[in-house]
């Protein structure tokens, strides 16, 4: 079988997100820079606060939903700063489909315990992530974009590569999930007959 990009799998997946986001998110979309990026660094650390809920009861099902949302906010990032995932991946994967490619990177995450792994990298680049941004607040010397950049796309491969390790389908969990978000706007509520 052909190898395939991690690019030409994640840049579909990106725009999608970025559909998305236009429907269902616009008023983050109408932040500045600065401002979403500090709103999804608040969202990585809602989810590590998640994911020790799920390692205590250790519900994987939960867990995998965690994740997904997870790798969903690495996507949104991503775009806000206009970058390719996919670029700064360098596994092939030997299907054109996200959990060929998760199953690849996986095979770098050597432990057994998934659940301190994603905890201990949210916490460690989350952390980082919320310093670029307090750093900018200080207008200290650097460069908090490229730390950014640098760091959700970190993210992006540990949260892949855990999902690599656990059973599903994740190309129909996130459409799934995405859509569901869609599905709680007024705009997509099917009046019924009689309605207008």
């Amino acid at each position: 079988m052909k190898q395939v990009s991690a690019e030409s799998i994640l840049l579909p997946l990106q725009q999608l997100q970025q559909r998305h986001d236009e429907v269902a998110h616009r008023d983050i979309l109408s932040f500045d820079l600065y401002k979403r990026l500090k709103h999804m660094v608040l969202h990585f650390y809602k989810y590590a606060g998640k994911i020790e809920s799920a390692r205590i009861d250790r519900d994987l099902v939960q867990f995998r939903k965690i994740l997904v949302d997870t790798f969903i906010i690495c996507m949104a990032s991503a775009n806000t700063m206009n970058i390719s995932l996919g670029e700064s991946i360098q596994e092939e994967a030997e299907a054109p489909n996200i959990d060929a490619l998760a199953r690849e990177i996986g095979k770098k995450v050597s432990t057994t315990d998934l659940f301190s792994e994603a905890l201990h990298s949210m916490l460690i680049l989350g952390g980082q992530m919320a310093k670029a941004i307090e750093s900018a607040d200080h207008m200290e010397r650097g460069d908090p974009r490229a730390t950014m950049e640098i760091l959700i796309s970190r993210l992006t491969v540990v949260i892949l590569g855990i999902l690599g390790h656990l059973d599903g389908q994740l190309d129909t969990e996130l459409r799934e999930r995405l859509h569901s978000v869609e599905q709680k706007l007024i705009i997509h509520r099917l009046l019924r007959s009689g309605d207008l």
